[in-house]
């Protein structure tokens, strides 16, 4: 058992109110970040800095967020200080972050995101070039699996395919299996919750900031970038969902203090018992 040094069941911080400031400035500023994106110019899409993009968008994504949350998980639950046993940590952190995550993903794939129905910036550029007839129309056309075996025939026939912009393959079939509504990004929705998440608890669970606790926002925001530059979302997208994202963090980390007290709690009466007990 690892023993807490504050009332919460976590590591009291030396100084609380510059971990604040700390905290709402890192906030803030990947906000700030990400509405930032509507001054970036358009790129290449055949371009190395393209693939980059795609790259760090992959670490956004279904592949990416396990592999991040698992690194996550394990790093604070190795060096953290808290009132329960390390494994507990590890199940406690990854059963709330796994929750929050699916619950958010299903809600804003069938809820959100067809409730607003805003065309991806994607379709309405093939709409622009005559690629489709228009954004409303392809998207009526059925569900997304339908909507990418038409744009999948359309790129592979003429003259449509001639109109097309220039793009790497890996992008060109990113452009194909993204035909969903776009509002808000759920990449960014789901990178920035997982570092806000870790680095509230970075700073909270730990006497010292550990340099993970200064990269993960700033890793959310290069998805939120990535997904602005590969044309896949527009800023109010990419910004809304750092919004979403950063308000399920503070979720996240408020259900895992109160867990945490909640047993600091519950060993402190039975310790009481036990005291008096042998009295």
């Amino acid at each position: 058992m690892t023993v807490s040094n504050d009332d919460s069941g976590g590591q009291a911080a030396t100084d609380p109110a510059h971990s604040t400031r700390t905290l709402a400035t890192l906030l803030v500023g990947s906000l700030l970040a990400l509405l930032l994106s509507a001054a970036a110019p358009a790129i290449e899409l055949d371009s190395g800095l393209a693939l980059v993009a795609w790259s760090v968008s992959l670490s956004g994504g279904h592949l990416g967020i396990p592999v991040v949350l698992v690194l996550g998980v394990a790093w604070l639950s190795a060096t953290g200080t808290f009132s329960v046993s390390r494994p507990s940590m590890a199940a406690l952190l990854t059963g709330v972050l796994l929750g929050v995550l699916g619950a958010t993903a299903w809600s804003n794939e069938h809820v959100l995101k067809p409730a607003v129905a805003a065309a991806r910036p994607n379709i309405q550029e093939l709409a622009r070039l005559n690629v489709i007839p228009s954004a409303e129309g392809f998207y009526a056309t059925g569900d997304k699996d339908r909507r990418t075996q038409e744009l999948r025939h359309l790129f592979n026939t003429q003259p449509a395919s001639a109109l097309l912009p220039k793009l790497h393959p890996l992008i060109r079939e990113h452009w194909l299996i993204k035909t969903g509504h776009s509002f808000p990004s759920g990449h960014t929705l789901a990178s920035v919750t997982i570092a806000t998440a870790f680095t509230l608890l970075g700073f909270r669970l730990r006497s010292r900031p550990h340099w993970l606790t200064w990269v993960l926002l700033p890793w959310a925001v290069l998805v939120g970038w990535s997904r602005y530059l590969l044309r896949v979302h527009s800023t109010a997208d990419i910004t809304c969902g750092g919004l979403l994202g950063i308000l399920l963090g503070l979720l996240v980390y408020g259900i895992v203090l109160r867990w945490l007290k909640l047993q600091q709690t519950t060993n402190q009466t039975l310790t009481d018992r036990q005291a008096r007990t042998a009295i």
